[in-house]
């Protein structure tokens, strides 16, 4: 999905950088926490964010990852009073945050900018809603395919063999996307690779057989053109 700030004209981008004050914060920190009061939307400048839920004891459950160029805390600004998810810095991350009422009184006065808003946030729940479609219906399973078909979609690079993704992927990042254990996930990616659907050199992985993915996930059925984590 194309990130926010990347879809403004220069003048609009500027004007939301003039009215944020600039925030650094550093890997592992949280910027909110679920239930708090809404006060600020956040630009990335630079750096990765993850929003997630707590859904049990070592459960979570990662809604978006955001990265340069886009924003977050658009549930709370646009919807609500506190803030539903949790906002957690997976590296390094320079910020800029803007009070609420300044974003509603920037967007009220510029209805250019007000629709650009209205277009991501619409697109960003495209995709939640097939992160949970996939999640819920297709059981464990389905749901460790997702992740995959998403990292391929976001990192895949197509060779002979497969599609190769280049970024590396830890067991424990995907029981994290999904609210699954830990133990689960890795008895799901052994299976793939005793049956020659994928493998691996260290955290690397190599999608043998995306046609088992795509028929896993009905993938011809589904419409949404933004399938990223």
């Amino acid at each position: 999905m194309e990130p926010l700030l990347q879809r403004l004209t220069d003048k609009d981008y500027n004007l939301l950088l003039m009215n944020s004050r600039k925030m650094d914060v550093n890997k592992g920190e949280t910027i909110y926490n679920e239930g708090d009061m809404v006060d600020y939307f956040y630009f990335i400048h630079t750096g990765e964010i993850r929003l997630f839920k707590r859904t049990g004891p070592n459960k979570e459950l990662t809604i978006f990852t955001r990265g340069e160029d886009d924003a977050f805390g658009e549930i709370g600004i646009f919807s609500g009073l506190k803030y539903s998810n949790i906002a957690d810095a997976i590296i390094d991350s320079e910020l800029y945050c803007m009070e609420k009422r300044t974003l509603e009184n920037i967007l009220t006065d510029n209805g250019g900018l007000g629709l650009q808003f209205t277009r991501w946030v619409a697109e960003s729940l495209e995709a939640s809603k097939a992160k949970i479609r996939d999640y819920i219906s297709f059981g464990s399973e389905g749901a460790v395919a997702s992740v995959f078909i998403r990292y391929s979609n976001m990192y895949g690079v197509v060779k002979p063999d497969g599609v190769c993704i280049t970024e590396p992927i830890m067991i424990q990042d995907i029981s994290k996307h999904i609210g699954i254990s830990r133990e689960t996930v890795s008895r799901i990616v052994n299976k793939w690779k005793e049956r020659g659907i994928i493998d691996s050199d260290n955290k690397y992985y190599m999608l043998k057989k995306m046609d088992y993915f795509k028929q896993l996930l009905v993938c011809e059925q589904c419409g949404v053109e933004n399938c990223v984590l």
